[in-house]
């Protein structure tokens, strides 16, 4: 049983929220597109392995969330562009977010968030659950011997390095020009479900110092803050050989996974009111 519907039914109900959520990609392609002509596009950024490039294909009407098979996690070496699939000019852009590439891709993107050239930024995180590019956990520099302590000691990097990116954001959104929103996002929540309640806290405590002078400066008609946790891909972390890091949680499934993309796309139908407003 799946949250008491039959696994004989589960197909069905799939593709009925695959319906619900094609008109709901619908709906932000048209705001995203605007009918004033403004090619403001949209900056995804988070460290590497959070899930952007999943997101951002999602956004730009370029991936079937049902239908299209998942992808191996692989670096990204350079900024990647997704132009929205019936509107060209406007773009969602996601630099790559590995700490060495970080230096020569993100410093002139965070100059545009300053200079007003995104309506909004999406701060994509995962609790510290990233994916790695390694051939084995062994290759990794944190491993010393014990995979437990490995994964361990990779999660608690991973939080860390997340809280950096937010610090490293969040003045160029004060600065910036004109109206501008801010949508955090959690993903991989099939990852770190059972820990949800500390990763809520986590969240509104690095958040909150962070974005009170963005919040002090532009005040509420020029800046929105929006957070949520999704799940675009049920997915256990994995090496490239195939060794398992962590396992999704057992019970999380596809009708969680759905009702998590869906409280997504609310979350971003309530920027779209606020933005719209004068």
């Amino acid at each position: 049983m799946s949250d008491g519907i039959p696994w004989s039914q589960v197909g069905g109900w799939l593709w009925q929220q695959r319906d619900s959520i094609a008109e709901a990609v619908k709906k932000v392609l048209a705001w995203f597109r605007k009918p004033d002509g403004s090619d403001r596009g949209i900056l995804i950024l988070g460290a590497g392995g959070v899930g952007k490039t999943t997101l951002a294909r999602i956004l730009s009407g370029k991936y079937d969330w049902l239908l299209d098979e998942p992808w191996k996690y692989g670096e990204s070496f350079g900024i990647e562009r997704f132009k929205l699939k019936d509107d060209e000019k406007v773009q969602v852009v996601v630099p790559p977010g590995q700490t060495a590439r970080r230096e020569t891709t993100w410093t002139e993107l965070l100059a545009n968030v300053a200079g007003g050239k995104y309506r909004g930024v999406i701060l994509v995180s995962a609790n510290g659950c990233h994916s790695i590019a390694t051939s084995s956990y062994k290759d990794h520099p944190l491993y010393k011997g014990n995979k437990d302590d490995f994964v361990t000691a990779l999660v608690k990097r991973n939080r860390d390095d997340e809280a950096a990116i937010l610090q490293r954001l969040t003045p160029h959104l004060t600065v910036s020009n004109g109206k501008v929103w801010l949508l955090t996002v959690v993903a991989k929540e099939d990852l770190w479900f059972p820990e949800r309640t500390a990763a809520e806290q986590r969240l509104v405590d690095e958040l909150a110092p962070r974005l009170q002078a963005a919040q002090a400066a532009k005040g509420a008609t020029n800046f929105r803050h929006e957070a949520v946790a999704v799940s675009l891909l049920i997915s256990n972390i994995v090496t490239n050989d195939g060794e398992t890091l962590k396992k999704n949680t057992a019970g999380y499934d596809h009708r969680q996974s759905v009702e998590s993309i869906r409280r997504l796309f609310e979350v971003l139908n309530a920027l779209q009111d606020w933005e719209d407003t004068k």
